[in-house]
């Protein structure tokens, strides 16, 4: 085949493109802005951000949230972008495309993806659900009948799976319940406790300096706030924090416990030698590898960059397109 092969991971906060033999070519933010719901000339990712916030007849979209497609007309535009951005708008050959995606997309959002990549001209498209994604990207091969499990935070979600032969066997997804949640809670605690609202950008020096799954000696850290709608400097310690942690952490520990309670016992034995393999940008919460391994009563293993397991996934998907034909869902 001639055409280009292109590889997307449409996350929450995230979009990531890959091209066979290129590598990964894009990673920007999934926002669209749209002026008069003119989507010729739309802006993505950071430009969409920096325009949006200077002018404000701009429609700032984030088309996929809380576990689901919100914007269908801004997530076609997002497809088409990354189809025309891997191979180009004049071609002789259609690329083939796999998108990777939430595992609790309905039928109806699926099916958007599909037809949106057709209509950028892909030849054929193929959606991944993000464990399987996440685990291939890893490093996995899952076409023996080994089991494997693979968490995978992201922003928007939490997907818990017990993969073998190239499927899902057992798996809970949590829609919704990921970075973006815990940010919001976060900043949700330091307002009721102290009275002071953070930004964006200071809750995520919270979270990077301080947040801590479990019991760890104490830290501290200064932050400028605003309250009454004056500046404000303030201390806040890991130890307040906690409870959103904990929070955050108990529904996770839940659904591991569901989906290896769902585990057929031939396929707990390969998870106890293997160890479960944490990835997403939520992996990198510090402790949560311990706290999991801890309730499971399995090894832990984090991926060094969890946030790029469902992307390579994509890429490795690319080169085994015949499987994917067999056992996923596709359109061509």
């Amino acid at each position: 085949m001639l055409g280009k092969k292109v590889g997307i991971d449409l996350g929450t906060t995230t979009m990531r493109i890959v091209v066979k033999g290129e590598g990964m070519i894009s990673s920007e933010p999934t926002a669209v802005a749209v002026r008069d719901d003119d989507f010729q000339a739309a802006l993505f990712g950071t430009a969409a951000l920096e325009a949006a916030s200077a002018d404000r007849e701009l429609r700032l979209s984030h088309p996929v949230a809380g576990g689901e497609i919100v914007d269908p007309a801004a997530v076609r535009f997002l497809v088409n972008h990354a189809v025309i951005r891997a191979a180009g708008r004049q071609r002789i050959f259609k690329p083939d495309v796999v998108i990777a995606v939430m595992s609790a997309f309905s039928g109806g959002q699926r099916r958007t993806l599909l037809e949106a990549a057709i209509f950028a001209g892909a030849r054929t498209v193929y959606l991944l659900d993000a464990p399987l994604a996440a685990a291939m990207g890893a490093g996995v091969r899952l076409s023996g009948p080994n089991g494997h499990m693979i968490i995978d935070v992201g922003a928007g979600k939490t997907d818990v799976a017990t993969l073998a032969m190239e499927g899902t066997v057992s798996g809970r997804c949590l829609p919704g319940h990921g970075g973006i949640r815990l940010h919001q809670a976060i900043a949700d605690q330091v307002r009721h406790d102290h009275g002071v609202v953070l930004d964006a950008a200071t809750v995520e020096e919270v979270i990077a300096s301080l947040a801590r799954v479990g019991h760890h000696e104490e830290r501290r850290l200064e932050v400028r706030g605003t309250s009454g709608g004056e500046e404000r400097t303030l201390t806040i310690t890991s130890t307040e924090l906690s409870p959103s942690l904990e929070a955050h952490v108990r529904p996770i520990l839940a659904a591991v416990e569901a989906v290896l309670a769902d585990t057929p016992a031939r396929l707990l034995g390969d998870i106890e030698r293997e160890g479960i393999l944490l990835c997403g940008g939520g992996g990198r919460l510090e402790g949560l590898d311990r706290a999991i391994a801890a309730a499971a009563g399995f090894d832990v293993h984090r991926e060094s960059q969890p946030q790029l397991c469902a992307v390579r996934g994509t890429g490795y998907a690319l080169d085994n397109l015949d499987v994917l034909k067999r056992a996923l869902m596709y359109i061509r």
